[in-house]
């Protein structure tokens, strides 16, 4: 399952590639400074971090290391921020106005802003973590349905 959401993800980055609407040179310098006000770098090497641990979770301790070794050699040459900034902002830029560019940039270096980043990481993990305890807490009940869906 949680493979599942490693393609779901990867399938997102490549939607994300494909995106053909135009945008102004000063919309995209100023979704540049969105993501580097907002760390986005360091947020998004996180994610990346937080979903192949959980990805792993599951699998034998045998091939859990193998699993994330292949994982971050993929990852690393394909979805690696060099790759995706350039994208991200693209999308940014795709999504909100110059202004709104603008005010978010300031907010993220506004003190609330920075508390925000400064949080991010946690918050990032103990949703991992709920997530998971969702799914584990249920996962018999997930395994029926998944059972029934594929029996008809």
């Amino acid at each position: 399952m949680k493979f599942k959401l490693i393609i779901a993800f990867l399938l997102f980055c490549s939607a994300v590639k494909a995106q053909t609407t135009t945008v102004t040179p000063t919309q995209l310098k100023a979704a540049e400074d969105v993501i580097i006000a907002s760390r986005a770098d360091e947020h998004f090497k996180l994610s990346m971090d937080v979903m192949l641990k959980q990805a792993s979770t599951n699998l034998p301790e045998d091939k859990r290391g193998k699993f994330v070794e292949v994982m971050n050699s993929f990852v690393a040459k394909y979805v690696n921020w060099d790759v995706m900034k350039d994208q991200l902002a693209s999308l940014y830029a795709q999504q909100f106005t110059e202004k709104e560019l603008k005010d978010l940039a300031t907010f993220y270096r506004s003190p609330l802003g920075l508390k925000l980043n400064e949080k991010q990481p946690i918050l990032l993990q103990k949703g991992a973590e709920l997530g998971q305890q969702a799914v584990q807490s249920h996962q018999v009940e997930l395994q029926q349905m998944m059972q029934a869906a594929f029996k008809e």
